[in-house]
């Protein structure tokens, strides 16, 4: 059967016709038309203020962005140290000017609690989060009483986030940690495609949990794997991760059973559809790793990253030639990031910043699915991706305590959340086979495809 073009609870996107890949529709929040007339879920909560801690880095600055793309406009605030670094902000990001700066420093308690005044949410997006040892926003965001969410990417981090789950219920505060577009739209997209196999949805699209025989029915193996062509146009923070990712082992699950390899190992070919191909990944210790396993209780989980080709030599190089405790030291691999930064934005200008995310399920039925996301720039996707999380929560989508974006407390509407994560997507879908993503098959006839 021929794939569908998406629905209007997804969102249209411009792959060709016999490409457009489809879900069921759900019913969303309020949708208006956007400028290419496309109906787009709006945050319905007019009036908020939304701190972006890291606001004038790249990550922030693009989540900023795309939160005033939001139909209620809300007040975005532009966290940061610096007042030169605004200033530098709003030269590559014109359409902040009407956006705030707020001058805060965020291992210092006394200027968080005073940024907090009249905020009702915080997104930390103020990276890397690799060997950070303090919670310092989020421990200020309780005091407060202060909605938080973070686009961690580091696995440590995020389950000391998540450790303080049950002070979050204690003080009536909704907070998602790893909320950003891997991790985070990536795990909703497999929780997505896990609670349709389950039958987990009511005809409203929200989530119920399963019962009966369609609980019979459980997901055995996740593989999430990712595609960014150079370093994504995100800047320097995304190399200083990358490059304190080098030095940590990877920890991965096999039949239940966790199982430790050294980083940037075990290289896979994964084919990302039109636009990206075949491209090699490599294992890389992430936090959705933990959270699926944990969460979504899949027995086998695994994460792999790549990019460039060429840089993913230079990345295999800097794990195998550069001393551990060197890439375990932030001060050493945020110069070294720094040296290496002209050099990539140089080769970036000629690879571009395309983004590309495949999930794919295994369950103990023998059936198989796997979802899509592609998009031109990950400068843009992230924005939209983290703002789609701050929506849901303005929303007042998620519940007291601390989650984890799987988690079915984290967002009441997966697909209204994933409708605005995947804006500008030249490819989405989601409870695809794989052929109908894989390159460009070609029909045979009798329902057949090569």
């Amino acid at each position: 059967m021929a794939a569908m073009q998406l629905t209007a609870a997804l969102g249209h996107v411009n792959t060709p016709k016999s490409r457009q890949l489809s879900t069921r529709r759900q019913p969303a929040a309020t949708r208006r038309p956007d400028r290419r007339g496309r109906g787009v879920t709006v945050c319905e909560a007019s009036g908020k203020r939304v701190l972006v801690l890291g606001g004038t880095g790249r990550v922030g600055s693009s989540t900023a962005a795309a939160l005033l793309q939001l139909e209620s406009k809300p007040d975005v605030l532009l966290g940061g140290r610096k007042q030169s670094s605004y200033a530098q902000c709003l030269e590559r990001r014109p359409e902040l000017k009407g956006s705030a700066f707020c001058q805060c420093d965020i291992t210092d308690q006394a200027s968080l609690t005073a940024a907090l005044g009249g905020v009702d949410l915080v997104v930390h997006a103020a990276g890397p989060f690799q060997r950070k040892e303090d919670l310092m926003v989020l421990e200020t965001c309780l005091e407060a009483k202060t909605p938080y969410m973070d686009i961690c990417d580091d696995s440590d981090y995020s389950k000391m986030v998540k450790a303080k789950h049950e002070a979050a219920v204690a003080a009536g505060v909704p907070a998602i940690t790893t909320a950003g577009i891997y991790p985070g739209v990536s795990n909703v997209m497999a929780a997505h495609m896990i609670s349709t196999a389950r039958k987990e949805y009511d005809d409203d699209g929200n989530y119920v949990g399963s019962s009966g025989e369609a609980a019979l029915v459980n997901p055995t193996r996740v593989l999430y794997s990712y595609f960014t062509a150079g370093s994504g146009g995100a800047g320097p923070t995304i190399l200083e991760t990358s490059f304190l990712l080098a030095g940590e082992d990877v920890t991965a699950f096999k039949d239940g059973k966790a199982v430790t390899v050294p980083p940037i190992t075990e290289r896979r070919v994964v084919d990302f559809g039109p636009g990206i191909g075949r491209k090699g990944v490599y294992l890389y210790n992430l936090p959705e790793i933990f959270s699926t396993h944990t969460y979504l209780g899949v027995p086998s989980v695994s994460a792999r990253f790549g990019t460039s080709e060429i840089w993913n030599w230079a990345m295999v190089a800097v794990a195998r030639l550069v001393p551990k405790n060197v890439l375990e030291n932030r001060e050493a691999v945020g110069k070294l990031a720094a040296l290496s930064d002209p050099l990539v934005r140089a080769v970036d200008s000629i690879v571009g910043e395309k983004v590309s995310m495949k999930i794919e399920i295994d369950f103990t039925d023998g059936t198989n699915t796997c979802g899509l996301f592609t998009h031109k720039y990950l400068s843009e996707s992230v924005g939209y991706s983290t703002a789609a999380f701050a929506n849901a929560m303005l929303n007042g989508e998620t519940e007291p305590g601390v989650w984890f974006p799987e988690e079915p407390q984290a967002v009441k509407n997966r697909l209204a959340l994933l409708e605005l994560a995947s804006r500008g997507c030249f490819a989405f879908g989601l409870n695809k086979q794989f052929w109908q993503i894989e390159g460009d098959p070609i029909q045979l006839g009798m329902g057949m495809y090569l």
